[in-house]
């Protein structure tokens, strides 16, 4: 696999922009015929860096500027104007190379909800079978599990004293144990599980982009920018690079791939004249085709962090003093273990926010220490935190042009807690929480409440704390998504509406955000769309099966 930076010759049937989590799964399973060409073009460099294998080092490329778009949103209307980082991934693997490793699927009827709103095809039954074919679960092979796939997933170890107290004090509280939340039901608590294996981080580029390194049809181009999509008489053609003050034109002979990303494929396509018309217009951008729905939708996870002190145990603050952190990396380098190998999230649980909420719409995950990933460098303290974050927000926000240049970040806003309904159900779910960290369990470590604290109490005043902490999970999806209607901006398939040859598969094609950490649910959506694009037919329909 030729991994370059100097542009290469010849046309491609395939130029695949984006080298994120759905870029590198279609440029690995459309190259398995050799007879098709490949072209992966990522603006960001190769995953060489230890930071990026090294679980524990997660914070590090969020921090950088290579690895990080570092887009900024707001001002966010509901949550007092603030604005709040969002990071995405840049360089092989895209997000999957700096995001927190946690692997789930969703719940059964994100999917079902798809195709009941006319997405034939896109059922939690249909589905599955893709979710079992990209993976190798350490748990093995079951009727609901894969066994052979190209994605390592292993179960967290979860042996630190605050990971206990954390299961224990749930089950005080009155929630089940999902043994394996990926298979049957996901409602409860878990042990959290990872795309991290021997150690190492499990990214796409790692289980799919390297092992189709001998291919000789699959070119992967880092270092050049896409500016713009080449359109001809209503089709894609190819796309305009840059690098530097250099630029050049790739040429396409069967589709361009849009895998830019939930932020970079509406900003694309936006910049191609592709989008809602007088928006263009009034962005200095010539329209080529009329899409109102694109940079619409946008969706995402809200969450509150909830903090807290406990004596008597050591918390693992201290282990990753600066002091500690040389000794970490070199017994990481040497074993592939130690506090090297884990990203901390290792418990959590999907519960339901009130006995009316019919579905798991609310989510835990937990560090055993307090982290502060927001406010510039990660700051890390003494203590633990509930992240609680709320599933199926109907809220929506939006993603536009600041201007036609397209080293100009785009506008973006979330919209958080614009429907009352969201706010209802983050408060519901803070004071549940807040009722979870005072059962006995962290009792006996001298557990107390430092966020929100013991001036929070009355409803209206945990709103207003909410407002002013409420921060992104770093799930957005949605803003090209899936559909008939007019808002819609591709079909079942990821192809867009009106043009020939353009073709979107990445997180902006989902049309609801799923009960997941939305990585899984993104490489499901290649590994499937994959076999659309090489006319082979879907995997059989499966339902879940109960294990026995």
């Amino acid at each position: 696999m030729p991994i370059r930076g100097s542009l290469p010759k010849g046309d491609y049937d395939y130029l695949i922009i984006g080298a994120g989590s759905a870029g590198c799964v279609l440029a690995a399973r459309l190259t398995e015929d050799p007879r098709t060409r490949v072209c992966l073009i990522e603006v960001g460099p190769r995953d060489r860096s230890l930071f990026i294998h090294m679980p524990a080092a997660l914070t590090m490329p969020i921090e950088s500027k290579v690895w990080n778009w570092g887009y900024v949103t707001g001002p966010e209307p509901h949550l007092n104007g603030r604005t709040i980082g969002q990071a995405r991934g840049r360089g092989l693997g895209g997000s999957s190379s700096i995001n927190g490793m946690v692997w789930v699927r969703g719940h059964p009827s994100d999917y079902d909800q798809w195709e009941t709103e006319g997405l034939s095809g896109w059922s939690f039954a249909d589905c599955l079978p893709y979710f079992k074919r990209m993976e190798s679960f350490e748990g093995g092979k079951d009727p609901n599990r894969g066994g052979d796939g190209p994605l390592r997933i292993t179960r967290s170890r979860a042996d630190h004293p605050f990971y206990e107290a954390f299961l224990r004090a749930g089950e005080a509280y009155g929630l089940p144990v999902a043994p394996d939340y990926n298979s049957e039901s996901i409602e409860g608590l878990h042990v959290t599980q990872a795309t991290i294996h021997g150690g190492r981080r499990q990214s796409t580029a790692v289980a799919y982009l390297h092992p189709a390194a001998h291919r000789p049809n699959l070119t992967v181009l880092t270092g050049w920018r896409a500016d713009r999509v080449l359109l001809e008489g209503g089709r894609a053609t190819g796309v305009a690079l840059r690098r530097g003050k250099e630029t050049a034109e790739l040429r396409a002979g069967r589709e361009v791939i849009l895998s830019a990303g939930t932020i970079g494929s509406p900003h694309l396509m936006l910049l191609s004249g592709i989008g809602p018309a007088d928006h263009l217009r009034s962005s200095g951008v010539t329209v080529r085709h009329d899409l109102p729905g694109v940079g619409e939708n946008l969706q995402d996870h809200l969450v509150a962090s909830l903090t807290f002190r406990a004596s008597g145990t050591r918390s693992i603050a201290s282990d990753l003093a600066l002091w500690n952190r040389p000794r970490i990396g070199l017994e990481w380098l040497l074993t592939r273990g130690g506090l090297g190998a884990t990203s901390f999230f290792e418990v959590g649980a999907f519960f339901r926010s009130g006995p009316d909420s019919g579905y798991a719409n609310m989510q835990h995950e937990f560090l055993p220490f307090l982290a502060d990933f927001q406010a510039g460098r990660v700051r890390i303290d003494h203590g633990y935190q509930y992240f609680l974050s709320q599933m199926r927000p109907k809220s929506r926000g939006w993603l536009r042009l600041r201007n036609a240049d397209p080293d100009t970040h785009p506008e973006i806003v979330f919209n958080y807690l614009d429907e009352p309904s969201d706010a209802e159900e983050m408060l519901d779910g803070l004071a549940q929480t807040r009722d979870m960290a005072r059962q006995a369990p962290w009792a006996a470590m001298g557990g107390t409440e430092i966020a929100p604290g013991p001036d929070i109490g009355s409803r209206a005043e945990a709103l207003a704390w909410l407002r002013n902490i409420g921060n992104t999970e770093h799930h957005p999806v949605g803003t090209c998504r899936m559909g008939q209607d007019a808002m819609a901006v591709t079909d079942g398939e990821g192809r867009v509406h009106g043009l020939w040859g353009l073709r979107i598969v990445d997180g902006s094609i989902l049309p609801y955000i799923p009960t997941a950490n939305v990585n899984a649910p993104i490489i499901m959506v290649a590994e499937k769309i994959a076999d659309h694009i090489r006319g082979r037919q879907p995997l059989a329909r499966q339902e879940l099966r109960p294990n026995r």
